[in-house]
């Protein structure tokens, strides 16, 4: 089979090695004008293997070459995928999106990394919202001081209905905007399938020219490609790897623009059966609002230890178990999706 593709590669060889081949004659002109070659060797005359080891190493780059030809060959090229495949793609997009409207309560450890350091929370999840507290800045213990700010905040919480109203209100708008994300992604993309890794199927995607953003949310899918694997018994979203392939205007450049480069990383973990979420999140994005204000947007999340809380569980309590008792970094984290590894802000202060 390799030898099969070896003769193939050679057939459609690369120009820059048949522009090689001249040198290559050469050198054996060279070898047959040179004085060993041609018998006219003396005895003051010692022998010189410069061209013998040039024609050699020239041979050794060309099956190199020739070997690395091969093996791209052997690769598996992306094809379209099929209407199976994209109606599978669309299930497990409608699976992701019932879990974000209807999420199972948990208890976790959330980290994430700023520009100016980390800071690691303890996070309690009900069906109003979601309750935290800091435990850690720069994974070091808060000092008294710290600790006082986190329990004046969440004592705030619990006596003041406006500061729970504006809490609420930004979650349920953070979780709009991820709704957002997810319901236009099989629309926003054309889809390649790859092939299968580690018993999920993998799938290269391109913006489709077609799609027409309805928010700022997905305007960056005009201009991302990536991969995204899919798990095809639970048929569930594992990871998606994508990047800003070309800069992204909004409002035809009056509003701004996100720049070329920009990345977005998703992973998540299945918990049990049927229940996922998401353990990793990596954005770094740069770009330019109304002419004048630069800004570069990196947020870096893992979330680990995650425990099921009662579903009957309300913010109130959720709040007060975090004033009593707050869950304390530990060392082990939940393992990896098993989808293959990625290598890979806007201030969030502690309220």
């Amino acid at each position: 089979m390799i030898e099969q593709s070896a003769v193939s590669a050679a057939a459609n060889m690369p120009t820059f090695i048949r522009e090689l081949l001249p040198w290559h004659r050469r050198m054996l002109v060279m070898g047959r004008m040179h004085p060993v070659a041609s018998g006219r060797s003396t005895a003051t005359s010692p022998p010189s293997c410069t061209v013998t080891f040039s024609i050699r190493h020239f041979c050794a780059l060309l099956f190199i070459v020739l070997l690395a030809c091969a093996a791209a060959a052997a690769q598996p090229a992306p094809i379209p995928a099929t209407s199976a495949q994209l109606e599978l793609i669309a299930r497990a997009t409608e699976h992701e999106l019932q879990a974000l409207e209807s999420p199972v309560p948990f208890r976790y450890q959330e980290r994430l990394e700023w520009p100016w350091g980390s800071e690691t929370r303890s996070v309690i999840e009900t069906s109003e919202g979601r309750a935290d507290r800091i435990v850690q800045f720069a994974d070091e213990p808060l000092s008294s001081e710290q600790q006082s700010k986190q329990e004046r905040r969440l004592k705030k919480l619990l006596s003041d209905h406006d500061a729970v109203k504006n809490e609420l209100q930004d979650q349920k708008a953070e979780t709009q905007r991820r709704i957002r994300m997810v319901k236009a992604f099989p629309k926003a993309f054309f889809f390649d399938f790859v092939g299968r890794e580690n018993g999920l199927l993998r799938f290269e995607f391109r913006p489709n020219p077609e799609f027409s953003p309805k928010d700022r949310e997905t305007q960056m899918y005009r201009g991302m490609e990536g991969k995204v694997w899919l798990e095809p018994v639970h048929e569930r979203i594992v990871q998606v790897q994508g990047k800003l392939v070309k800069d992204v205007s909004f409002g035809w450049g009056i509003f701004g623009h996100l720049n070329k480069g920009g990345i977005y990383e998703i992973s998540q973990t299945q918990l049990s059966p049927g229940i996922w979420r998401i353990t990793t999140l990596n954005v770094d994005v740069k770009g330019r609002m109304f002419f004048l204000n630069s800004f570069r947007f990196v947020r870096r999340e893992s979330n680990s230890h995650f425990r099921a809380v009662s579903a009957s569980l309300t913010y109130p309590a959720a709040v007060q178990t975090l004033l009593a008792a707050p869950l304390l970094p530990e060392k082990n984290h939940v393992s990896s999706p098993p989808a293959p590894a990625h290598s890979p802000d806007q201030h969030h202060s502690a309220r």
